[in-house]
């Protein structure tokens, strides 16, 4: 029974991750961002970005907030228990990125997976090793018309001042 609730556990831990990584990117949320890494965890993203967390913090958000807006939707992943308290996941991930360029606004979408191994110490999980794939990607021009001028809902926004941290719950994060 211990070994079911290791990988219970271990699955919980790796989606409540990836989902919190997603949402800290999406929201330029640098401090939400911090607290998924161990410390000394090691991220590699071809050439954008190899090295510890610290700079990697940096690079991501500058590099996310270069954007007018993103959306990473994680899809269907596989956790494999390596030891106790360590688990290596593949998540499939969609990653949706508004360009505004000289010649007008693009979408970029990216198809990829993250690699990622998980680690619990001291009775906490958090990100060790952090790496993505891209299996497919396009680029295309896009119509902002009906976006910029619908006025029916409240907009989503890139900090924490999007509505989702009127919640507390997400308020706390």
């Amino acid at each position: 029974m211990t070994a079911l609730l290791d990988r219970l556990e271990a699955e919980s831990e790796a989606r409540r991750l990836l989902a919190t990584y997603a949402r800290a990117a999406d929201r330029l949320d640098r401090g939400l961002l911090e607290t998924i890494f161990h410390p000394d965890a090691r991220v590699e993203l071809g050439t954008i970005y190899q090295g510890g967390v610290a700079g990697f913090l940096e690079v991501c958000i500058g590099f996310m907030g270069a954007m007018g807006a993103t959306r990473h939707d994680l899809g269907q992943q596989l956790v494999i228990i390596e030891a106790p308290g360590s688990a290596l996941v593949e998540t499939y991930v969609q990653a949706w990125h508004r360009l505004e360029t000289p010649d007008g606004t693009r979408e970029l979408t990216v198809y990829g997976r993250y690699l990622t191994r998980i680690e619990r110490r001291d009775e906490r999980w958090a990100i060790a090793f952090h790496s993505e794939l891209i299996d497919w990607g396009r680029d295309v021009v896009a119509d902002p018309a009906w976006f910029d001028g619908n006025g029916e809902m409240e907009k989503g926004r890139r900090d924490r001042d999007d509505a989702s941290y009127r919640l507390p719950a997400f308020s706390r994060q």
